[in-house]
């Protein structure tokens, strides 16, 4: 009996070497070409399948920031404004780990989150152009934390847009863009 249980036990930690090593081969035979890819597939788990690191803005005037992927963690923060652009900085499942503008992280369920971009104007006074262009008519002045509406951002300077406005800002004056991202 003892002999019989020692061979069952040797072929389960066989089985348990080939399945680590089958792991460790690339999802269906498509190799990791680089180092983002490989960050990416880290930061997800059955996710979503967009690209991450993304922004995303809050669809709703109350959303809670949890300490971990389920509604069993704690509420670290409540959020109150639609449109607050945020960084989905990995994935699990329904939940998303997101970054605010101040840095703050934390996890929220997928289900509040929007993929309409909107920006935060970082600086206390900004100006808004008519062209992307340093010569070109202010057309409006933004206080610092106006939300925006991103339209386009092609290099140095995005177009965003109110209600009442639109125009051009440069990019280094709103967060809610990353710096190698190019929306047209």
């Amino acid at each position: 009996m003892k002999k019989k249980f020692t061979h069952i036990a040797r072929r389960s930690l066989q089985g348990t070497v080939i399945c680590g090593l089958m792991m460790m081969a690339p999802v269906s035979g498509e190799l990791i070409e680089n180092k983002a890819q490989a960050e990416e597939a880290k930061r997800t788990v059955r996710g979503s399948g967009l690209k991450v690191p993304r922004f995303v803005t809050l669809k709703f005037s109350e959303a809670n920031l949890r300490a971990g992927p389920g509604r069993e963690y704690p509420v670290l923060w409540q959020y109150r404004k639609v449109g607050l652009p945020l960084l989905v900085d990995a994935e699990f499942g329904v939940w998303r780990k997101v970054i605010d503008h101040e840095g703050t992280s934390g996890w929220m369920h997928g289900a509040g989150l929007s993929l309409r971009r909107m920006v935060l104007v970082r600086n206390p006074m900004v100006e808004i152009y008519a062209d992307s262009r340093d010569d070109s008519a202010v057309v409006a002045l933004a206080e610092r934390n106006a939300l925006l509406e991103l339209e386009s951002c092609p290099k140095n300077w995005c177009q965003v847009s109110t209600e009442q406005i639109k125009g051009w800002i440069k990019r280094q004056d709103i967060w809610g863009v990353r710096a190698d991202e190019s929306l047209e």
